[in-house]
Order: structure tokens, then C-alpha cells, then sequence
């Protein structure tokens, strides 16, 4: 980012949770840099968007599961949330992001069978092989996807932040259980995966540092997500939010 500015200071001036010297200080640059100006309006499309998919679910409380981690986690003081954002789709997302990832950061990171699965799966070649051609429509994929994770679902679409689908592993577990791989590419050729097969366990969302990389689990009721990649924590918060809508949306 141009001037000091980085992801997290455009998602904060976006927000309008800066105090009003650094948000002016921005907003000099952003009106001074084309490039960093079409960077936040697209954050901005990203928001709205992220508003309508996340609109029904408004009025819905958030799961048990998850509340009992608040009130067990027990976070910092220092910690706090801008309650003022509270109302809004967007801040409920927020609110749902900070309060799980100050959990799990409050306490050592414990192993995950499918983290490193999926890890694994990362780091070596296997199970059936899928190229993607750039021209493709990658929704063609969603069949067999579906066939082998016993799920319907669609292929994300992650081009928003930069990264477009290469290529589609299938994997077939001893258990019988399918599960996949999917493969994104950024103009620099930077790698993000991920890794689905059915759920098992409660609901479940973790983001952590694993090997490097920047690992987020994200679990419902059917569906047992990883991603990981080398992005930002910002980044992988906005990645993993059109990641997950876009399986089923």
C-alpha cells in the first residue's frame, strides 16, 4: 500500500472507524492515487455485496455453540469492540469474526485432523487431478464436486479479491467419504486452497497461523471448510467470507 496505508487502514477508513485525522490523511491519498482509489471502491462492492448475502440471516441469533466460547473465553480487557458498529449486517459479521478469532487467540492452538489434512493435501499431489482453463465456466466443476463431497454445492467465485480458480483435486477417503481441493491463483501466482469434505463436530470458526501460512476453518452443520493461503488476516477474513457464501449461494 501507497503512503503507509495497508489493508487493514482502508478497511478501517471504509468503516469509518478512524479518528478523524487519519481518515482525512487517507482519504488525501486515496483521491491522489487512481490505483488506491479503484483498491477502496472495490472493497466497497465487496461490503455491499457481503450485505445482501448476509441480509437474511439479520434477525437470526448466533449459534449456542458460540456464545458459550464468549463467555468462556473470557477476552482481554485491552480487547474492545465498536459496539457503535453493532446493527448492521456488516458489523454483525465483524462482531462474529472478532469474538471467535479472540477465542481461539486466547488459547494455545490445539491440532486439528482436518487443518492438517488439508495442509497436506496443500503440500503434495494426489487424488484425481482437474485443470481448470482460464476461459472455463468454473460452475461445469460443481457436479462432480457436489458427486464427491455427497453435498450440493458451487464453485466460489474469488476473482473480486484477485484470485481465479486452476485447478480441482478429488480425493476418495478410506472411510468412503469423499472430499476436494480447490485451487486459486493470484496474478502473482500466489497460491490459495480450499479443502471440503461433510462436517463432523460442532459448528466451528478458527483462523490461526499453521506452517506459515494464514488458516481459517470454517464448519457448519454440513460442511467442514479449510482455506489457507499467504494473506493478511484482513484478506483472509474477506476471502474466506466469498469462499463460504459462494458454496452455496
Amino acid at each position: 500500500m501507497n503512503g503507509g496505508i495497508n489493508e487493514t487502514d482502508l478497511h478501517a477508513y471504509i468503516d469509518g472507524a478512524l479518528d478523524a485525522a487519519r481518515a482525512k490523511e487517507i482519504e488525501a491519498q486515496v483521491n491522489a492515487d487512481p490505483a488506491l482509489a479503484r483498491r477502496v471502491e472495490q472493497f466497497r462492492i465487496d461490503k455491499k455485496m457481503l450485505k445482501r448475502i448476509y441480509a437474511p440471516l439479520a434477525d437470526r441469533p448466533l449459534p449456542g455453540e458460540w456464545l458459550e466460547m464468549v463467555r468462556a473465553s473470557k477476552p482481554p480487557a485491552q480487547r474492545k469492540i465498536a459496539w457503535s458498529m453493532v446493527g448492521t449486517i456488516a458489523a454483525t459479521i465483524v462482531l462474529f469474526a472478532m469474538v471467535t478469532f479472540t477465542y481461539w487467540q486466547s488459547r494455545p492452538s490445539r491440532p486439528s485432523e482436518i487443518v492438517q489434512v488439508a495442509l497436506d493435501a496443500r503440500a503434495h499431489d494426489g487424488g484425481k487431478f482437474i485443470a481448470v482453463n482460464a476461459d472455463a465456466n468454473t460452475q461445469q466443476y460443481a457436479a462432480a464436486l457436489s458427486t464427491t463431497i455427497a453435498s450440493h454445492v458451487k464453485v466460489p467465485d474469488l476473482e473480486r479479491m484477485g484470485y481465479r480458480l486452476a485447478s480441482i483435486r478429488l480425493y476418495s477417503q478410506s472411510s468412503g467419504e469423499g472430499a476436494a481441493e480447490l485451487s486459486y491463483r493470484d496474478g502473482q501466482n500466489r497460491l490459495f486452497t480450499l479443502y471440503l469434505r461433510r462436517a463432523h463436530g460442532a459448528a466451528r470458526f478458527d483462523q490461526f497461523e499453521r506452517n506459515g501460512l494464514r488458516v481459517c476453518v470454517w464448519q457448519d452443520e454440513e460442511l467442514s471448510t479449510v482455506m489457507a493461503g499467504n494473506v493478511s488476516t484482513a484478506a483472509m477474513q474477506r476471502l474466506a467470507s466469498l469462499a463460504y457464501t459462494g458454496l452455496t449461494i
